[in-house]
């Protein structure tokens, strides 16, 4: 099988799954999304050579409050408010290539505000009191499952102007327009069938696809610092499941603060 045909496969697979777990029920989708985001963050720490109990035990602990409706509006409001600040001091260190000493509050910092803290706001969407909640989450990862499908094949067929070698040489700029472009179709429809934007609808089309890129990048950043390719060998043709879930942790505060600002 190509390389297309595998990561078409396992991409279908893992998107299949995550739909099943969050119809069936938002424990089952807590579960899976957990147990993704430990392995995650185990494979995120290898990268960064930090080794630490605390981070999953954190980790569970904010995921079984968030499901259990204990979070605060507070404590959610200041997990967002980190999760974005580091989010965007990791998106400058990447696009200027700056690589600052791995100190113990460093990668105290990356683990808790960036990945644990991210990935806690993908099972919150399952939380916002709207009906259309589990709309707003199953666009949330078609949009960045087709995003990164389309930017792959239109990349690999027709790209030729690269759109950051230093840091992900295959990407470029015809593959990331033709992922946005599929990105702002796909969004389109859904809005047209289960108005769920409004007339922001192409904000989101258009601010997805870049979250996406961007949060690509910056595990690029951490795979070249640490010298390896993949972050795991789980999914073939992606990687481990830092891999898998890369876009999705980046984009997750920014997607879940973009809908409670509708």
């Amino acid at each position: 099988m190509n390389e297309i045909a595998t990561r078409a496969v396992s991409g279908l697979l893992y998107v299949a799954l995550l739909t099943t777990a969050m119809f069936f029920s938002p424990l089952s989708f807590y579960i899976v999304i957990g147990v993704f985001s430990v392995l995650s963050l185990w494979e995120f720490q290898r990268l960064i050579n930090f080794s630490s109990i605390l981070g999953p035990i954190i980790l569970i602990s904010l995921f079984s409050l968030a499901y259990m409706g204990l979070l605060s509006e507070g404590m959610i409001a200041f997990m967002a408010g980190w999760a974005v600040a580091l989010n965007c001091f990791l998106t400058y260190l990447c696009l200027s290539q700056k690589k600052p000493s791995y100190s113990f509050v460093l990668k105290s910092s990356f683990t808790l505000f960036y990945l644990i803290c991210s990935s806690v706001f993908i099972p919150l969407l399952m939380n916002l009191s709207s009906p259309k909640a589990p709309f707003y989450l199953l666009l949330f990862y078609l949009s960045i499952w087709v995003n990164n499908s389309f930017a792959y094949l239109v990349g690999s067929r027709f790209g030729k102007t690269k759109l950051f070698p230093t840091i992900s040489p295959k990407k470029s700029w015809e593959g990331y327009w033709g992922g946005t472009i599929a990105t702002l179709v796909l969004v389109y429809f859904v809005e047209n069938n289960f108005l769920l934007f409004g007339t922001i609808w192409w904000v989101i089309g258009l601010l997805i696809p870049l979250f996406a890129t961007l949060g690509d990048f910056i595990q690029s950043y951490f795979k070249r610092r640490a010298n390896v390719k993949d972050s795991g060998t789980l999914f073939p043709g992606h990687g481990g499941f830092y891999d898998r879930m890369d876009s999705v942790i980046y984009t997750a505060p920014f997607y879940y603060l973009l809908i409670k600002f509708i």
